[in-house]
């Protein structure tokens, strides 16, 4: 199923995350460049709402084993992430300090199994994979019995856990990390499926586009008025503002493939190699930081922004086409059958 408005809302989930991350370098080369933009780390919370969605849409009507299921999610993540991250630990063999500038200790076993510890991933932006496979082991242990009983179960299961989330606290690593608000926003990609492709629900295009605009009013309020998003509730705060943007944007489906605007065939390519710049655009953010301050370019918070996002654009898709696609294509053919999903 080739659901452009989901590679649309990919391609922005990416790009909100990495404008996020160049407000990041702005304040730490002292530029301000899109300083106070913190918003765009919703964009990861909207990628938790598509992956619900898609992992029912990938098995539907499909009879799968969970070592099928799983086989599947490694193939499709692991071979790219595990890339980027030995390059990451070349990079932190040869200085650490090039690593996770922000801070913190860096896990190298964690890195690699993202199994969380407590400790920095060598690449940042894995934790997101932890949760996602935390995802996929309680969905894919139900997928035997189709997908609608593992939608069923691993819906109780997650609410289950967010519920004791909001309502205790522990210092235990384990409670912390699988009681996250996080994981209601997989609930909310799968209950969206059952509505509109299991129920068949319809929502008319007039109302679809009310919803998207209701949860980018209420994004721009929280940017307006400086509103802190609350870390424990933060799969209802950000995650409903990016369910009605999600639900509003799939109701287009139709109106979306029909129409030709602007800038339609860049977000669908920038939507295709999501997963690549999502993973690779830290290390082009630093080292294009680093080239502009030598070159004493890092000054103008415009100029540096621009460059910060167009270079991380441009290597995202190049690292897509010749390494995450021949990196499928191996998988493919060398391996169990494998489906992009």
């Amino acid at each position: 199923m080739n659901l452009q408005s989901i590679q649309i809302m990919r391609g922005v989930a990416s790009l909100l995350v990495l404008l996020t991350h160049i407000a990041v370098k702005g304040s730490q080369y002292g530029n301000d460049a899109l300083k106070g933009f913190s918003i765009g780390d919703a964009g990861v919370d909207l990628f938790f709402i598509i992956s619900g969605y898609i992992m029912c849409v990938s098995t539907y009507n499909q009879h799968l084993s969970f070592t099928q299921f799983i086989i599947r999610r490694i193939k499709r993540i692991i071979p790219l992430y595990w890339v980027v991250t030995t390059l990451a630990l070349i990079v932190y063999l040869y200085n650490s300090k090039l690593v996770n500038t922000s801070g913190g200790e860096t896990s190298i076993l964690a890195s690699y199994t993202l199994i969380p510890n407590g400790k920095r991933f060598l690449n940042d932006n894995g934790w997101t994979l932890s949760y996602e496979f935390f995802f996929y082991f309680i969905f894919g242990y139900f997928i035997n019995e189709g997908t609608y009983r593992a939608m069923q179960a691993s819906s109780i299961i997650l609410l289950a856990l967010v519920m004791m989330g909001l309502c205790f606290n522990s210092d235990v690593r384990l409670f912390v990390f699988s009681t996250k608000s996080f994981f209601i926003e997989f609930v909310f990609g799968m209950g969206c499926f059952y509505l509109f492709n299991m129920k068949k629900a319809q929502l008319n295009y007039k109302y679809g586009i009310g919803l998207f605009m209701l949860g980018v009013l209420l994004f721009a309020l929280q940017i307006i008025f400086q509103i802190p998003a609350s870390e424990k509730w933060r799969g209802l705060d950000w995650g409903i503002k990016m369910l009605l943007i999600f639900i509003g944007l799939l109701s287009l489906e139709g109106l979306i493939q029909r129409s030709s605007f602007l800038f339609k065939d860049l977000l669908l390519e920038i939507g295709n190699s999501s997963y690549s710049l999502y993973l690779i655009h830290p290390f082009v953010l630093s080292g294009t930081a680093m080239c502009l301050k030598h070159f004493g370019m890092a000054s103008n918070p415009y100029l540096f922004a621009i460059i910060l996002l167009v270079f991380s654009v441009a290597i995202g898709h190049f690292v897509y086409l010749y390494v995450e696609r021949p990196l499928a294509f191996l998988m493919k053919k060398k391996l169990l059958p494998h489906k992009s999903i």
